[in-house]
């Protein structure tokens, strides 16, 4: 007999599924593998990927070329119908797009174990919805449903990030519909718990640390993309940090007013005498996300940073997203 208690189980380990696989994410761009297989959902046509090129056929680099080509002209008459015609022009005549990688079995192991992940995080979101439907009231069944429909218009963007050769403006929309989904998925978490909000201060100072939140992570994302493009010019390691522009020192000095905004957030609900865990661990895990900024900014950003950057940067977003449906909740019933 199923009950709300599983089923709340079941909505925590997909959480924690989409945290594992946004760091995977992240390994798998920082190992420089995004393309080990250069089709999608197959991997070189194939469920399991070859160990070897000789079973390859001959000129394959431009036969999948030549799929992704296709696939992108369809996606360019998809963004011109929307009004996206920079966009659709990009798709098209970027050349980043027509380049092609030689095959490797570490990169198309490693890219393909992301894809695994992937589906299953796919199958434990179809199991949330299940048993959202089967127990709980409406407001949840709407969140599960939603976070359905959002992975499967996930895994479409997934195959267009592959056809556009990790286009950096689709790797970033790919990033933001993991958080919206994420955000979904936590709502619901708190939407059937017992947990209150008491200690919390008013809803305008959550609103505005998540506001500022989404910024700073954008803005990260923009950092990101400007390296992936000093990556494909092969400009030197050494020299990342000098080339970013003026949104990275926005990215840097942004994260000041959030520690700001949070010590105060922290301080008001300690002097109230109203100690409150999330409050602790959201300040501990923007410190370790500094920490980790600056050993970027300063060393050269060093093998790995980059993805536990995001990792805390995402834990951070989400018990945000967390405490203020917390106050949501505390004020409305949905």
């Amino acid at each position: 007999m199923l009950n709300k208690s599983f089923a709340r189980k079941i909505n925590f380990i997909t959480i924690i599924a989409v945290y594992f696989l946004i760091l995977v994410g992240g390994i798998v761009r920082n190992m420089e593998s995004g393309m080990g297989c250069p089709d999608w959902p197959k991997c070189f046509g194939a469920y399991i990927p070859p160990t070897s090129d000789i079973n390859l056929p001959d000129g394959y680099q431009e036969l999948y070329l030549e799929k992704r080509i296709k696939k992108n002209e369809r996606l360019s008459g998809l963004l011109s119908s929307l009004g996206l015609n920079k966009l659709s022009e990009k798709v098209i005549e970027e050349k980043q797009i027509l380049s092609t990688d030689a095959f490797s079995v570490k990169t198309a192991w490693v890219e393909y174990i992301n894809r695994l992940i992937g589906v299953v995080i796919g199958l434990l979101i179809v199991l949330n919805l299940v048993f959202a439907v089967r127990i709980n009231g409406i407001g949840v069944k709407i969140l599960a449903l939603s976070s359905f429909i959002l992975v499967l218009f996930q895994g479409w963007i997934g195959s267009l990030v592959v056809s556009t050769n990790l286009l950096p403006g689709f790797i970033s929309f790919h990033m933001a519909v993991a958080l919206l989904l994420l955000s979904l998925l936590i709502i619901q978490w708190a939407k059937t718990g017992q947990e209150q909000s008491d200690g919390l201060l008013g809803s305008w100072v959550l609103i505005s640390l998540l506001g500022l939140f989404i910024i700073q992570l954008f803005l990260g994302i923009n950092v990101r993309e400007q390296i992936d493009v000093l990556k494909s010019f092969e400009i030197s390691k050494m020299r990342w940090i000098e080339e970013l522009d003026i949104v990275f020192y926005i990215h840097r000095s942004f994260s000041l007013i959030i520690v700001g905004l949070l010590g105060f957030i922290y301080y008001k609900t300690n002097f109230n005498g109203n100690k409150n865990i999330k409050v602790l661990l959201l300040v501990i895990l923007v410190l370790i996300e500094v920490v980790i900024g600056a050993i970027m900014a300063y060393f050269q950003l060093p093998f790995l940073t980059q993805p536990f950057h995001l990792l805390f940067g995402s834990l951070a977003f989400g018990v945000i997203v967390y405490l203020q449906a917390l106050k949501f909740l505390k004020r409305n019933t949905y």
